[in-house]
């Protein structure tokens, strides 16, 4: 196939401010603050803004890995694209699968417990409604078809939905964050220090310490930035490769910042010695939507009814976004020849792989569905059951909090090893590239943006990773064994791949390189 035959996207649909709400809307911040955020409360305590922050360092280092590996590819094919080009075909095809795994994991989890939890414990708490328990699974599939279909039909209806959302959104979050802090009477660093708190010890304990449950905590604050990386499948429809780059820097900076305020509002705003109240308070519908109780007692109704509306349509956002972006990785793979040549198709009208879409938002609604029933099924509820009852029932919010958990552990698994590759990615293509460097500043900086920062970023990852292992905790313990069994798959169909069809991996993720055809070489000097 020639290159002005291979399957490619409409180039010119996206700006800069374009691809950077794109990014932030990927990672979702206002779900992050009532979703994530309540989860690691439940295992930090009164070190959650520390896990925040923790994995906002993670991801600043991540950062770096990005732009220099976005400097030296761009496509449809994002993280896929850019680990063929510098580590290899095998590695690509396993981060492309891993990718997909994650983006669908995520994009299943936020509907399931915004739907499931977070809207029934909200009309309970606040206006004593209670609504029947089948009603997460329209839910769900309204926070993924709705989304699917807004990505089928074009990014630029997309990107212009997502633009005023997705700015409104971090700003709002950062205004009401900076308020309950100035009211807070807890205001104290000691949330960044894991061993000022004896007092929970004995909650402690079960995670096998501070350190236990930080990283447990940290499996959630480091997933609640899914999705970063949300612009680089866009490689092929922006206007120009430096795009991404921008948008890659800026996105994280942003609701890195943004997450980590809100993390700190929240504890300290709760109250930084009450914590156990919290997540021990018979009322599931406090254990549930903490952030926006708190919000409410600062700031009233504008605080908690703000969080609660914005939380939805971040929910919606983050649909979008991330079926978006999952949908391209799945048609680079396929122009690739790595996966069945069907999801390729692009749609006359609308120039989007609406195939590719359309399985991703088929497999999002049916690995919410089958976890939630299965989450049931571990907290006594037949099938029968889960759809006949109502919300008040506590079963019914434990086990849509368990099928959030399970699946967030899941995407966990799948962004942590595609980042590992990642970094391994960076590290090797400038090890083999041997550049010199005449100065010493120069030299000092290459060592440390190319070597040092991607090791230290794989260190803080690998610890949450090995956390959600090892601390035989439910459901993130058999979340994890199911995410080996996957990766076990992925990296098995890669050799198949390499042992029996050798020409398809020749050509993985390098099919197109804008940067290339911009005539701005790959191996330019940085």
């Amino acid at each position: 196939m020639s290159q002005q035959e291979v399957p490619r996207l409409k180039k010119g649909q996206v700006s800069t401010l374009g691809a950077l709400v794109e990014e932030i809307a990927a990672m979702a911040p206002a779900c992050d603050v009532v979703a994530f955020i309540t989860s690691a409360i439940a295992y930090a305590f009164a070190l959650t803004p520390l896990a925040f922050l923790l994995a906002t360092l993670a991801m600043y280092l991540e950062v770096n890995t990005l732009y220099h590996l976005a400097k030296r590819h761009a496509s449809a094919g994002g993280y896929y694209g850019y680990i063929a080009n510098a580590f290899g075909p095998v590695p690509a095809t396993i981060s492309g699968l891993l990718y997909v795994l994650y983006q669908v994991t995520s994009t299943a989890a936020i509907p399931t417990y915004i739907g499931g939890a977070i809207i029934p414990a909200f009309l309970d708490y606040y206006y004593h409604i209670v609504l029947p328990s089948w009603l997460w699974l329209p839910l769900i599939l309204v926070f993924v078809i709705v989304p699917i279909t807004l990505a089928i039909i074009g990014i630029r209806p997309q990107i212009t939905t997502l633009k005023f959302a997705s700015l409104f959104e971090v700003t709002f979050l950062a205004v009401i964050g900076a308020i309950v802090i100035a009211k807070a009477p807890d205001n104290t660093l000691a949330v960044f220090n894991p061993f000022a708190w004896p007092q929970y010890a004995k909650d402690f304990a079960p995670y096998g310490g501070p350190g236990g449950a930080l990283g447990l905590a940290m499996v959630f604050s480091i997933t609640s930035f899914i999705g970063y990386g949300g612009s680089a499948p866009l490689g092929e429809e922006v206007e120009h490769p430096k795009q991404i780059l921008r948008a890659l820097s800026l996105g994280v900076f942003i609701v890195g910042a943004v997450l980590t305020e809100m993390a700190y509002a929240i504890v300290a705003g709760w109250g930084v010695n009450n914590l156990s109240a919290l997540t021990n308070n018979p009322n599931p519908d406090v254990q549930t939507i903490p952030g926006i109780i708190v919000m409410g007692l600062y700031l009233g109704i504008i605080g908690s009814m703000g969080l609660f509306l914005v939380a939805m349509n971040s929910a919606f956002s983050d649909a979008v976004a991330m079926q978006s972006n999952a949908g391209r990785v799945y048609f680079s793979m396929a122009r690739d020849n790595v996966i069945p040549k069907w999801f390729s198709k692009i749609h006359p009208k609308y120039h989007t792989p609406y195939r590719a879409l359309t399985f991703i938002g088929i497999a999002s609604s049916i690995s919410a569905i089958l976890t939630a029933f299965a989450m049931f099924a571990v907290n006594g509820l037949n099938p029968i059951q889960a759809l006949t009852t109502t919300t008040a029932n506590a079963n019914v919010l434990q086990a849509l909090s368990d099928t959030f958990e399970f699946l967030t552990t899941m995407a966990l698994f799948g962004m942590v090893l595609t980042h590992f590759l990642l970094n391994a990615s960076l590290i090797t293509l400038f090890f083999r590239l041997k550049e010199k460097h005449k100065d010493i500043l120069h030299a000092v900086l290459h060592v440390l943006q190319h070597y040092v920062a991607p090791a230290v970023a794989t260190g803080i990852l690998g610890y949450a990773l090995y956390t959600s292992i090892s601390s035989l905790v439910f459901p993130e313990a058999p979340a994890a064994i199911v995410s080996i069994v996957f990766l076990a798959f992925a990296t098995g169909y890669a050799i198949y791949l390499k042992i029996y069809k050798p020409h398809v991996l020749t050509q993985a993720g390098k099919r197109v390189n804008l940067w290339a055809e911009e005539g701005e070489s790959s191996a330019r000097n940085e």
